[in-house]
């Protein structure tokens, strides 16, 4: 629907071209005046004639309207020049810079006198016959917005209305052939047109009024328009719009009127007055268009503009708005309301391993799943990529709780995706009115702050926001900007933790492990930061930083004597699964010097299973170059044993909860007892990670496990001190 401002320009516009007996060049001026006046545009004019014989008949704006003419008349030398296309196809075209936008169009530049900004052609038109073009020029770095173009297309077609009836007004008295002319634009014209006497009565009807409103010739002359009103608007409206029409000789303005059907539709339309010599009302033309579909669209841009593409659900303006309503409701009935923040945890490697496609499919997926853990008067909300937002009105916190949980425990259900089958898992923060907020911004915040929270303590969890959340968000956005400059500052360093050989105790391998030397804190965990690291992308730099470094350390022992020691470098999901990565390991290594049975590259079963069949591929990339590979976390996630026969691994490493409890648990025992069996019947070795006691270490040395490392045997340390001991006595 137009806005009000282009609802007067509009009117304004119409009251110019009703003036049937001036002269084209001044109506013409005027239209472009006004919309110059309503619109900040840099240039109107409209183009009346043939083809390339058009010349500027109206123009308003500070650049030269025959200049802009002549460009476009040679701004292409392969192609027909956007005016006669326009004018040919009777379809805008949009210009860029000043020119049209068409591929394999060579374009001429412009001369330095005309401005370089986007500007739109509408062809002028009435029946079948076209009379030139309007042409619209934004100013520079601007562009013309949705309400500009419903105005521009309206404004085209009254002033191709305009320039009939002017045409055949003033030849009236000519000839008949003009007045069968007059007759033809009157019958045949888009708009319809009713002529009445004073008095109200029908007098005349062209065929766009039968086809608008249902009702023959022959049942319309003599009748009042009075039959066509839909009772949709009050006896005042009617008042308002004759009293204007006796005041001003003319109304214009929207209106819902009802065809013979009984069908409402909404019209555009023009009234106005037609005295005689004496001043005396003789008869009213009415003029209207039929924007029924106009409206249909606007109530689908509508949509579109307060709903997400993919899921369908309300974006984050309709969330905003709904929210500000519930706040308000929230407060009048002394009712609280919670707002909560959801993001898919690790969604990027979706999109990374299968592909956008897959990516879209599984946020349908998960939209769908979230909405059936809701309420009718609740509002789902997707607020771009993975995240989404909830609003529950009217419940406790207890409550509230229970529905979160109720989405942790849906999203724990595998989604079937295409010929795949994924798992993935939420973080859910939760802000309440009025305790964390009275105010949408406040509170969808806060939910956001809690929910960062919830990622921080471990991911598919959920956490209510607490103030002190406050000083946790600073403290992890000032964490995010030191870590993009640790590289370049060189606050990164790698320490190794030894892996022992249980046949005789030397130190057949070490793990590279990263540590943050962080100014002002001291040394930080991986646990602290890796998260973060792959949610920024840091990871691929920093991946790539510590495999160089750890194959140049495991060089230089080679060079000291300390010959066989093979080195173990971790992968995140986001490295494994970059295109050149097997490039880019062989590039590293032949850097390096490194012998490539020296390096062993450990991937968690995750990882591995995430996409089995792109899995194998890399794998066997890698084999081919020489390198090691080791599955870590042995027996923690998903696994299949068939693609465990498939994937060319070296050795298997069984996690550390399970050996924390094989002196006590015989679970635990058993689990490890039957995954040594298997790897060795797979020709593979077995390292167990996590040992801490001699218990363990017995355990392990009793049942043929091949290699530990944990405490007992050593803490991850930096090189120098790791080369003071090569042997255990076991």
């Amino acid at each position: 629907m137009l806005d009000q401002e282009c609802q007067q320009a509009l009117l304004d516009i119409h009251n110019i071209l009703m003036t049937w007996n001036t002269d084209e060049e001044t109506v013409l001026n005027g239209v472009c005046e006004k919309l110059l006046a309503y619109r900040p545009y840099l240039l109107t004019w409209v183009g009346i004639g043939m083809d390339a014989a058009v010349v500027v008949k109206g123009a308003a704006g500070g650049v030269a309207p025959q200049l802009h003419l002549a460009v476009l008349n040679l701004s292409s030398t392969d192609r027909e020049n956007p005016i006669t296309k326009c004018m040919r196809t009777a379809l805008p075209i949009w210009l860029k810079n000043g020119l049209v936008m068409l591929e394999n169009d060579t374009i001429k530049a412009l001369p330095p006198d005309v401005p370089v900004a986007p500007a739109i052609l509408y062809p002028i038109r009435n029946q079948d016959r076209c009379y030139g073009v309007l042409c619209v020029m934004a100013k520079t770095g601007q562009g013309l917005t949705q309400g500009d173009l419903m105005l521009l297309e309206v404004v085209a077609q009254h002033i191709g209305f305009a320039l009939a009836m002017m045409r055949v007004f003033a030849a009236r008295n000519e000839t008949n052939e003009q007045l069968k002319l007059a007759a033809a634009v009157f019958d045949n014209s888009l708009e319809g047109i009713i002529i009445t006497d004073g008095n109200g009565a029908i007098l005349a009807a062209n065929a766009a009024v039968v086809q608008a409103t249902g009702y023959s010739k022959e049942e319309l002359i003599g009748s009042n328009p009075r039959m066509f009103n839909s009772g949709r608007q009050p006896k005042e409206f009617y008042a308002s719009m004759w009293e204007a029409i006796m005041h001003d000789g003319q109304w214009k303005g929207e209106i819902w009127n009802k065809r013979k059907n009984g069908e409402v539709y909404p019209e555009w339309l023009s009234i106005s007055a037609i005295p005689d010599n004496q001043g005396v009302v003789t008869n009213y033309i009415g003029i209207f268009i039929d924007i029924s579909k106009q409206k249909e669209a606007e109530r689908h841009l509508d949509y579109q503009a307060h709903h997400d593409a993919l899921t369908d659900l309300p974006n984050r303006v309709l969330f905003n708005d709904r929210l500000l309503m519930g706040i308000a409701k929230a407060k009048r009935n002394d009712q609280s309301l919670a707002v909560m923040f959801i993001d898919i945890d690790h969604f990027k490697y979706v999109n990374d391993t299968f592909g956008h496609n897959e990516g879209d499919n599984l946020l349908q997926a998960v939209a769908k799943r979230l909405k059936a853990c809701l309420r009718e008067e609740d509002t789902l909300s997707r607020m771009g990529g993975d995240e989404f937002t909830i609003l529950l009105q009217d419940l406790t916190g207890e409550g509230t709780e229970l529905v979160a949980r109720k989405i942790l425990d849906a999203m724990k259900l595998p989604f079937n995706i295409g010929e795949h089958k994924l798992y993935v898992t939420a973080s859910i923060g939760i802000s309440v009115y009025p305790k964390d907020g009275d105010k949408p911004m406040e509170l969808l915040k806060n939910s956001d702050t809690a929910m960062y929270r919830a990622k921080e303590d471990g991911r598919n969890n959920l956490r209510f926001f607490r103030s002190n959340m406050h000083e946790f968000s600073v403290r992890r956005i000032q964490m995010e900007e030191d870590l993009r400059h640790a590289l370049k500052r060189e606050e990164f360093k790698v320490y190794y933790q030894p892996q022992v050989d249980l046949v005789d105790g030397r130190i057949s391998g070490v793990e590279a492990l990263l540590r943050w030397e962080r100014p002002g804190v001291g040394i930080i965990p991986p646990g602290q930061f890796i998260s973060m690291a792959e949610e920024t992308g840091l990871i691929l730099p920093m991946g790539e930083w510590v495999l160089r470094v750890a194959c140049k350390q495991c060089k230089a022992w080679h060079d000291q004597g300390w010959r066989g020691l093979r080195v173990a470098v971790n992968l995140s999901a986001r490295q494994f699964q970059q295109t050149d990565f097997v490039d880019m390991v062989a590039g590293i290594l032949s850097e390096t010097g490194l012998d490539p049975e020296c390096l062993e590259l450990e991937l968690t079963e995750s990882i591995a299973m995430q996409n089995a069949a792109e899995t194998v591929a890399v794998l066997h990339g890698l084999k081919r170059i020489g390198v090691q590979i080791s599955i870590d976390d042995f027996g923690t996630g998903y696994s299949s044993l068939g693609y465990l026969k498939r994937f060319p691994i070296d050795r298997l490493k069984v996690d550390q909860s399970f050996v924390a409890g094989i002196v006590e648990d015989p679970n635990d025992a058993a689990i490890i007892i039957a995954v040594i069996a298997l790897a060795h019947n797979l020709g593979l070795k077995v390292i167990a990670e996590g040992v801490e006691t001699g218990e363990q270490l017995d355990f392990l040395k009793m049942h043929f496990c091949n290699e530990v490392q944990g405490y007992l045997l050593g803490r991850p340390m930096p090189a120098e001190e790791l080369a003071e001991k090569q042997v255990f006595t076991l």
